[in-house]
C-alpha cells in the first residue's frame, strides 16, 4: 500500500500547462519591468501618478506570482 504522506515521484506529478508557464513569464516579465520603471520615475523625479502606476502595476504582478504558487503547491 503506498504511503500517502510521501511526495509523489516526478513521473506521477501532474506537468505544469504550458498557458500556466506563459502566463507566469509574462508576470515576471511585466513585475521586471515595471518596478525598473517605478525606480528610474522615482529617480528622475517624475510625478507622483506615474510612480504610483508603476508600483501599483509591480505589487499586482507579485500578488498574481503568490497567488499561483499557491495554487500550485495546493494541486501537487
Amino acid at each position: 500500500m503506498p504511503d500517502p504522506y510521501r511526495d509523489q515521484s516526478a513521473s506521477r506529478r501532474r506537468p505544469s500547462s504550458f498557458g500556466r508557464r506563459a502566463l507566469r513569464a509574462l508576470l515576471w516579465t511585466v513585475l521586471v519591468l515595471s518596478a525598473a520603471a517605478n525606480s528610474v520615475a522615482s529617480l528622475s523625479g517624475m510625478s507622483t501618478p506615474v510612480r504610483l502606476a508603476f508600483g501599483v502595476t509591480a505589487a499586482l504582478c507579485l500578488l498574481a506570482l503568490v497567488v499561483d504558487s499557491a495554487r500550485g503547491r495546493r494541486r501537487r
